[in-house]
């Protein structure tokens, strides 16, 4: 849990550093943005990818031990604390910078309740 926590930071981080950052937003210049730096755009895409996994594991993991919490059943505390860690996360990059955190977010958030029916049928 740990190490998700750690690639979910640092993906995000460099997620958020390599995208081009445009204010006020205007898609040309965007695009334009993107297509010039063709390595920066693909490795802002990757640590995207990865990031938004990693971090969509922690939310569903941190989900599945609420429920458990909820309903009284025996949980792995240590496993449950590190899950939460990915609150951490997204407050340490909404820091950085607000709008791709949020979307960030979203992705995670998607992708890991999307995944919980799988992880519960796995735990039972």
């Amino acid at each position: 849990m740990w190490f998700l926590f750690i690639v979910g930071l640092l993906c995000g981080y460099f997620m958020i550093a390599w995208t081009p950052t445009v204010d006020p937003f205007v898609l040309e210049v965007f695009l334009t943005d993107i297509i010039f730096d063709p390595m920066k755009t693909f490795f802002a895409l990757v640590s995207f990818f990865i990031g938004f996994i990693s971090n969509a594991i922690l939310i569903r993991s941190a989900t599945w031990h609420t429920l458990q919490a909820w309903r009284k059943e025996t949980t792995n505390r240590k496993e449950q604390f590190l899950s939460y860690t990915v609150l951490l996360t997204f407050f340490i990059l909404s820091m950085i910078d607000v709008k791709k955190t949020i979307i960030f977010f979203l992705f995670s958030f998607a992708y890991g309740m999307m995944s919980m029916n799988v992880y519960k049928e796995r735990e039972s």
